[in-house]
């Protein structure tokens, strides 16, 4: 109904024009004066006619209207080849409608364009400052090479008969090595975020930067586990983990990436306990399951713990936390098709699960 009544409200003048028409025709017939019948087959002629203008214009307007519902139906891009203009105003709007998709091709290209030049200046910038970072942590080597050999040049010197003096540098090296480590620990964390920030760029870039192939978990834990090794190790936090043997669909870059940025949440909010990786096998899913015995996530906390920059209760007590981490972690196992879902409790620990399916998929080289 609604349709015929946008339908009279378009033609509103034409069908009053035709009305008033036929009611001249019948009122110039009525004073002749015409006959009753002759009148009365007037008026019927006259229904008939404006009927049959009715009804053809009323198909005519519901085959255009059927045909743009099919036209808003389909992709975007195509949207904007219009039906052929029937009149003016139509082809005028053709040509405001392809005038504004032209202003939005030149917009998503100047933005795309910008995208990629924030992009490339980002990579640089990460690969730049990759280098005094890793310049530091040598100086750092040698520096921690240099004490331990003044050390024990001084002790050798001063005998080993003098007690006070070798406690004191003892001491003195406790306390050198201790700030060499808490330098190593900034400077891991600065590498931690130098990182992010470029996985960050390439995850909001249109760029399909993936590489699916059969992996080894095994082989891509170990390696996450070993690069936080040190940290684990300074902070005395065991790690639980025996191995297996399953393979996964993935990236491997990528993959690796998501379970540093789950097992460094793990090891920063685990003050006193143990982090367990295991491996959990369902039909047509292989779970890698991160646990910590750390200070757990609220509840209310927990649906919202991949948003964008939120960082919950934990993240206000770390005023060091982004609350991007989780977030790229589940843009990241979107796009290559894998889960992620926590469960928590406040004081017991958190356990992340990270899905792969494993249905049958061929991979090509």
């Amino acid at each position: 109904m609604s349709c015929l009544n946008k339908f009279v409200k378009r033609n509103f003048l034409w069908i009053l024009l035709a009305l008033l028409l036929a009611g001249s025709h019948l009122l110039y017939l009525y004073l002749l004066p015409a006959s009753v019948e002759d009148i009365g087959y007037a008026a019927l002629l006259d229904a008939c006619l404006l009927g049959l203008l009715f009804f053809l214009a009323w198909m005519e307007y519901i085959r255009r209207v059927k045909k743009f519902q099919k036209l808003l139906a389909l992709p975007i891009p195509d949207q904007i080849k219009v039906p052929e203009p029937v009149d003016d105003i139509e082809q005028l709007y053709g040509q405001i409608l392809e005038n504004v998709a032209i202003q939005q091709r030149l917009l998503e290209d100047q933005t795309q364009l910008q995208q990629t030049e924030m992009y490339d200046y980002y990579a640089r910038w990460v690969h730049q400052i990759k280098t005094p970072i890793a310049a530091l942590q040598l100086l750092l080597e040698t520096q921690k090479k240099d004490v331990a050999k003044d050390a024990e040049m001084i002790l050798e010197k001063a005998g080993k008969e003098n007690a006070v003096l070798e406690n004191l540098l003892e001491q003195q090296y406790t306390q050198n090595m201790e700030q060499f480590s808490d330098m190593e620990e900034e400077l891991f964390c600065i590498e931690q975020y130098v990182g992010m920030a470029l996985q960050y760029q390439r995850v909001k870039s249109e760029s399909k930067d993936y590489v699916f192939t059969q992996v080894s978990v095994d082989k891509m834990v170990r390696t996450v586990i070993r690069k936080f090794a040190k940290l684990m190790i300074r902070k005395k936090i065991p790690m639980q983990y025996e191995g297996c043997r399953q393979q996964v669909i993935t990236d491997e870059k990528w993959c690796a990436f998501v379970l540093e940025q789950v097992l460094s949440n793990a090891i920063k909010y685990t003050k006193h306990g143990t982090i367990r990786i295991r491996i959990e096998q369902e039909p047509n899913w292989l779970y890698i399951v991160i646990e910590d015995q750390g200070i757990g996530i609220r509840k209310e906390d927990i649906p919202r713990v991949f948003e964008k920059g939120y960082s919950g209760y934990n993240g206000h007590e770390d005023k060091r936390s982004t609350g991007i981490g989780l977030y790229l972690s589940r843009q990241i196992l979107e796009k290559l098709g894998h889960t992620i879902r926590i469960e928590s409790e406040v004081g017991k620990g958190t356990a992340v699960w990270i899905g792969f399916s494993m249905k049958q998929i061929n991979v090509q080289d």
